[in-house]
């Protein structure tokens, strides 16, 4: 699981006003809590927090002054008209406590359904919802699509994963490679996609196969 840092500071002041200020400045006021510690109220920077999102960071070390704390992000509030982050909630986790998270889904490989026969590679979700111990997230889920063929399709209950649970219901497909137009499943079984293909047009109208 990858390293990510999110320097954070600790709000001083609480008013309404001073709020205000940090997120002129670009800055986002949050909090972070952990059971039953006393919440810290903190701000960080937007951009760092932003860049962070995009890369579906799951464990954060936030480090406040000299202390680093385990976090996940646990809620965001946006304004209702910009749609700006203006509130971010950081939880602490211990590397063993069970949480659950979404993970994002990466396809490997080229499907043999789409090299040899042209079948055409969908992909139906694009992420999955997890749950195992913190430490053990995995950065992605990833899905070798190589001996997949035309009509073949990998549903969650496909994947064997190792001490994680997955969330989303075992008849959800995640990928699968579907026939394309014009061909017959019969020709595809048979490995003849080309004697499959539309015939062509001659100069003297008749029609006959392309070479």
């Amino acid at each position: 699981m990858k390293e990510f840092n999110l320097e954070a500071k600790r709000r001083t002041k609480l008013t309404h006003g001073e709020t205000n200020r940090l997120r002129r400045e670009g800055k986002v006021p949050g909090v972070y809590y952990f059971h039953r510690e006393d919440p810290i109220p903190v701000y960080v920077e937007k951009k760092d927090l932003i860049k962070l999102i995009h890369l579906k960071a799951h464990i954060i070390n936030l480090n406040i002054g000299r202390k680093k704390y385990k976090v996940i992000i646990r809620g965001l509030q946006h304004h209702p008209v910009t749609d700006d982050i203006i509130h971010v909630d950081f939880m602490g986790v211990t590397e063993k406590e069970i949480i659950e998270v979404e993970v994002p889904v990466h396809i490997k490989g080229e499907a043999r359904g789409v090299k040899e026969f042209g079948g055409i590679l969908e992909q139906h979700l694009w992420s999955l919802d997890v749950k195992c111990e913190a430490d053990r997230i995995p950065d992605s889920i990833d899905i070798d699509v190589s001996e997949l063929n035309v009509g073949d399709t990998v549903y969650v209950s496909d994947l064997k994963l190792e001490g994680i649970k997955i969330l989303n219901p075992l008849s959800a497909a995640i990928v699968s490679v579907v026939r394309p137009a014009g061909v017959s499943e019969e020709a595809i079984k048979e490995g003849e996609v080309e004697e499959a293909e539309v015939e062509e047009e001659t100069p003297e109208g008749k029609k006959e196969k392309p070479e």
